[in-house]
């Protein structure tokens, strides 16, 4: 009787985590989660349907909500997928303004590191905010030697340095981003007060008027 309850279980589980997938590729974000948090429920073992539970409420700002969704599957992840989940549990806590617990999981995060650099690049964003710019500038270094063609990287360093004041060397870091992705807003506008603190006002209006519109 047990076993079949839990078979059943498990099926409803995936049956909702199904649904849930479908629901959030077509933007229905609301029901996604509905479905989502069932399949949470009935089979918390699954890191992806609470992981799925948790970045669909991020979504949707709900990150009260999706602070146990992330600890469900931060415990049931896997090897190959505690980076993944200790990444996404940081950015709700930095969400939730609750830095040292964001700053703990970055730190899990990092350790459980199997390739790519989002952990990286995400940790060294929340340090310049934070006010600590240099020791995001030297993560960023390190990322960007295993992968120089990352625009957010290069961005993110460009963002550090001008916070430390090294407003020159910023300057061709935010240029390598914005040829690597010209749709990166907010570091045209940078760029742009960059150029503007450099004397270089023709181009520092030109940034600044194209990143303008670009919000538009």
């Amino acid at each position: 009787m047990i076993r079949m309850l839990l078979v059943t279980l498990f099926t409803w589980a995936v049956d909702a985590k199904r649904l849930g997938i479908d629901a959030a590729a077509r933007g229905d974000f609301n029901t996604a989660a509905t479905h989502f948090a069932s399949a949470c429920e009935n089979a918390p073992g699954d890191e992806d349907a609470c992981y799925f539970l948790g970045r669909t409420l991020y979504t949707l700002a709900r990150y009260s909500e999706a602070r146990p969704a992330f600890e469900k599957a931060s415990r049931a992840a896997p090897a190959d997928k505690r980076e993944r989940a200790a990444r996404a549990e940081a950015l709700n806590f930095v969400a939730l303004d609750l830095p040292e617990e964001a700053e703990a999981r970055f730190l899990d995060a990092m350790r459980a590191h199997r390739g790519g650099d989002d952990s990286r690049v995400d940790f060294a964003a929340f340090l310049t905010r934070q006010g600590r710019a240099t020791e995001a500038v030297a993560l960023l270094e390190a990322a960007l030697k295993n992968q120089p063609q990352s625009a957010r990287a290069n961005a993110e360093l460009g963002r550090a340095l001008m916070h430390l004041d090294r407003t020159a060397a910023a300057v061709p870091r935010l240029e390598r981003a914005l040829r690597l992705d010209p749709k990166l807003r907010d570091t045209r506008l940078l760029l742009g007060r960059a150029y503007l603190a450099l004397g270089r006002t023709a181009e520092g209006e030109r940034e600044l008027r194209q990143g303008s519109s670009t919000a538009r």
